[in-house]
């Protein structure tokens, strides 16, 4: 691991960028930027996301896409995974029509079947090549702070070279074979509803002045420079290259004081849980906040964690779970109070060994102490996990769902 780590150094080294790096962790913030600089684009967009609902997040998305188009950008790229793309056919004609290019990801035919189980689990939008967003936060309302019930999340915004990086990625994945394009009929009717729908979503009318249109704004302004700037991804099938989990464990391999990560699903696995605890008996100081039974979306994720959560109180690591009602979903990692990671791997088999995850990771002290400081405000909201705590803070009902859970986990840990 000490060489793994010696050759991650090299190559920060040389294809490091000194970038804006600026974290965005309120709603309408990340919100506003990206449709600001979706509205100041003047060559190309590109975008793909894990999920888009039929709702305002995504309608309104989707309408500045289509008017970028009508304003003479010449790309505007949308690619979503196959498997939780819920744009109404109607529109996706429209946006065809319009010039508006949509692909989809492992769309499931009998050819692939295994395609069914590994999927795009990336949040990225890049503009003319020089900026992009990153995170985890979906197409979807809930991942904005408009539903009853929402996800805590996390992006990042970047200005600078290693937006040459998430394009590229972009184009690869454009180009493979994992992607396919979108064929929909519809009539000419259910078109026209589907521009008229467009439409009012452009004029920001459809989210009721959580956003505003036209700002100008720019969101580099007043903004560090964060060093060593990098944009990780996944390789795609049958190409060479790292996995995110990989670079993620030399990362965090190079601690030497404090390990911070916030993660929503927490399945650590052997070699994960191998690595925190080497750095542990090295003296650092591993901190983790994750999702409680009350907090957490999902029994089985949970069901994963509650495996391994005695075992990582034991060793020392200060674990938390965050006490909700809404869910966790930001993905972070700090390291030595420097190093910064932000994007959409989880620590979990999924993101691992079966997704396509991204990661950025800057280095910048003063940036770094403003992250963990948006963490601790998450931890200060959680429960402190002691190793004598012998059931999650929840009602009986979710605790048995749990349970239930934990029976079929021999079958599933590694899907989750």
């Amino acid at each position: 691991m000490r060489t793994a780590a010696l050759l991650l150094a090299v190559t920060l080294a040389a294809t490091a960028h000194a970038d804006v790096f600026r974290v965005l962790d309120d709603d309408r913030d990340a919100a506003q930027a990206r449709v600001d600089i979706i509205q100041q684009a003047q060559k190309e967009i590109a975008a793909v996301y894990f999920l888009a609902h039929n709702d305002r997040i995504t309608i309104t998305a989707l309408a500045l896409l289509r008017d970028a188009k009508r304003r003479g950008v010449g790309n505007v790229r949308l690619i979503v995974d196959a498997n939780f793309q819920h744009i109404p056919r109607a529109v996706l004609a429209h946006l065809r029509d319009e010039g508006v290019e949509v692909r989809v990801y492992h769309a499931m035919t009998f050819r692939h079947p295994t395609w069914l189980f590994h999927r795009m689990h990336e949040k990225v939008v890049v503009v003319d090549g020089g900026r992009y967003i990153a995170g985890g936060r979906n197409l979807a309302e809930e991942y904005f702070g408009l539903r009853k019930r929402n996800f805590v999340d996390r992006d990042v915004y970047v200005d600078g070279p290693s937006a040459a990086q998430a394009q590229k990625r972009f184009e690869d994945l454009w180009g493979s074979t994992d992607v396919s394009d979108l064929r929909v009929r519809v009539s000419a009717a259910d078109k026209l509803k589907a521009s008229r729908l467009l439409d009012e979503a452009a004029t920001g009318k459809t989210l009721d002045g959580f956003i505003a249109l036209n700002t100008g704004r720019n969101w580099s302004e007043g903004q560090r420079n964060a060093e060593a700037v990098r944009f990780l991804h996944d390789p795609l099938a049958g190409q060479p290259g790292d996995r995110v989990a990989d670079q993620l464990a030399d990362v965090i391999d190079t601690a030497k004081s404090e390990i911070v990560i916030e993660s929503p699903y927490l399945v650590p696995g052997g070699s994960m849980l191998t690595l925190l605890e080497k750095k542990l008996r090295e003296g650092v100081r591993v901190r983790i906040v994750t999702n409680s039974l009350r907090s957490c979306d999902g029994a089985l994720p949970f069901a994963g964690y509650i495996k391994y959560r005695r075992r990582m109180v034991r060793d020392g690591i200060d674990l938390r779970e965050y006490r909700g009602p809404d869910t966790l979903h930001a993905k972070t990692l700090v390291i030595d109070g420097k190093t910064m990671l932000v994007g959409s791997y989880n620590i979990d088999p999924r993101s691992a060994n079966l997704n396509t995850e991204v990661m950025c990771v800057a280095e910048d002290e003063t940036l770094a102490r403003e992250l963990l400081a948006s963490i601790d405000q998450h931890i200060n909201h959680a429960w402190t996990v002691s190793a004598r705590e012998r059931h999650p803070k929840a009602p009986r009902a979710w605790r048995l769902r749990a349970w239930a859970a934990r029976l079929v986990l021999p079958l599933l840990e590694g899907q989750l």
